[in-house]
C-alpha cells in the first residue's frame, strides 16, 4: 500500500558533507543541512545533551517524525540514544494504520 510519503534527513552536517554522502552511497532521498539547529528547534527534536555553546548542539535527537502535507506533525518517534532507534516496520505498521483509517 502506497502511503503517498517522502523521505528527507535532518542532520547538523553542511551541504558539502552531504553531497560527498549521497554521492558514495547513491542516496536518493533529501538530506536537510540544519548547520544552525534552525529546523531541529522547530520540530522540538534538538538533542538536550548539548547547550547552545558546545560545537554538537544542534544534533537531533534520533528518530522519525510523519509530517503531513501542510507541515503538521502527525507522529513522532523520537528515541534518546542513537542505538535504539524504532524500527522501519513499526514506524511504517502505525503510518498504515493512520492510513487506512
Amino acid at each position: 500500500m502506497a502511503l503517498g510519503c517522502n523521505v528527507a534527513i535532518v542532520t547538523n552536517d553542511d551541504v558539502s558533507v552531504h553531497a560527498s554522502f549521497t554521492s558514495r552511497q547513491s542516496i536518493a532521498f533529501t538530506l536537510l543541512a540544519d548547520a544552525m539547529a534552525e529546523i531541529t528547534e522547530v520540530l522540538r527534536i534538538t538533542n538536550p545533551q548539548f547547550r547552545k555553546e558546545n560545537k554538537c548542539y544542534g544534533v537531533a535527537l534520533p528518530g522519525i517524525l510523519a509530517i503531513d502535507p501542510k507541515g503538521a506533525v502527525t507522529h513522532r518517534f523520537i528515541t534518546r540514544d542513537y542505538r535504539d532507534r524504532p524500527s522501519p516496520e513499526a514506524v511504517l505498521t502505525v503510518l498504515r494504520k493512520g492510513a487506512s483509517g
